[in-house]
């Protein structure tokens, strides 16, 4: 593969269109794994879909004409990325057995704000005062969420602060990786890294090596052994399979052809998603403080999605940002 970046040629329309879609596929994901909590351990389930993912990713990259390698050209990087892509997920899932979907969704999309931080903090991004200002703004909407209620003791909102902080370090790993490797590439890296991830920590969990004994929702859904699916609930999950690989290839695509802060406020749609899937399949309806939570969450975010917009438009559109700076003089 030559050292040409597969984002040198940005588009933002195209990687919102990319984004949109891959989170509507990932929130009937949502759904499917939501149903099965009360049944299946969440690392079987994941483990299932990532084979049936990683092999239609193979086919994929086989019937595409341009060569395409199987392995990262940043291995330990893309390992990290799949490390905390698999922790993101699993935390995710593992909040969803016991809270309200939208609640979740809503705790877990503050990633963007984690997003902007990890800019400055690790990328050296300029990111100015109005935009730390919206970044707080953000978690006090997080707060507004989850605090009426005294659910800061819970390990479901926990789970779904840990989620969300290591979605966004993957998502900032995603943009160094972009001027590396394919999208495919990346999505069949990460693809054996959950599965991988899976049945190593399921073999740990059987041999004692790892004991969980609380009765909470959302550990008896990490630690339940492994039981075969009866033909209905195979066949849902190896349609997660499917509906895994197009919708990872669609977000690794989508950060690989528009920067993160121009895409990722788009995100939110996937909160949309989670209120209408709760209320039609489990009569959820949000609480009124997370509906205000999740107003002023999104406000902050678009303010700051606004101001990275405004600040591109002020400065030439050949000029890179100073995380791909940083990229192209570490290649």
């Amino acid at each position: 593969m030559s050292d040409q970046s597969f984002s040198s040629n940005y588009n933002p329309v195209s990687g919102i269109s990319l984004l949109v879609f891959a989170l509507f596929l990932f929130s009937i994901q949502d759904v499917v794994i939501k149903y099965f909590s009360d049944q299946y351990s969440v690392l079987l389930i994941v483990f299932i879909r990532g084979v049936i993912a990683a092999i239609l990713l193979l086919l994929a990259m086989r019937f595409i004409k341009a060569r395409i390698s199987l392995v990262s050209r940043r291995p330990y990087l893309a390992l990290a990325r799949g490390l905390l892509g698999f922790t993101s997920y699993i935390t995710y899932y593992l909040a969803v057995a016991s809270l309200p979907l939208a609640e979740v969704v809503a705790i877990v999309f503050s990633a963007p704000l984690f997003v902007t931080a990890m800019s400055a903090l690790l990328l050296k991004e300029q990111v100015g005062l109005r935009r730390w200002l919206a970044v707080l703004t953000g978690f006090i909407g997080v707060l507004i969420i989850v605090g009426p209620s005294g659910q800061f003791t819970s390990l479901a909102v926990w789970l779904a602060f840990a989620a969300a902080i290591t979605y966004a370090s993957y998502t900032v790993i995603t943009r160094y990786l972009s001027w590396h490797d394919h999208p495919l590439t990346i999505a069949f890296n990460t693809t054996i890294v959950f599965t991988l991830a899976s049945g190593i920590l399921s073999l740990m969990l059987a041999g004692g090596i790892i004991v969980i004994t609380s009765q909470h929702p959302s550990m008896v859904f990490l630690a339940r052994d492994w039981t075969m699916p009866e033909s209905l609930h195979l066949g849902l999950m190896i349609f997660l399979g499917f509906n895994g690989a197009l919708g990872f290839y669609c977000m690794a695509k989508a950060y690989c052809v528009a920067q993160a802060s121009a895409i990722a406020p788009f995100e939110y749609t996937y909160v949309l998603w989670a209120i209408i899937f709760g209320y039609l399949f489990w009569s959820e309806i949000p609480r009124s403080t997370t509906l205000i939570g999740v107003l002023v969450l999104i406000g902050s975010s678009l303010y700051i999605w606004h101001r990275e917009r405004n600040l591109q438009s002020e400065s030439p559109s050949s000029e890179p940002s100073a995380s791909e700076i940083l990229v192209r003089k570490n290649s």
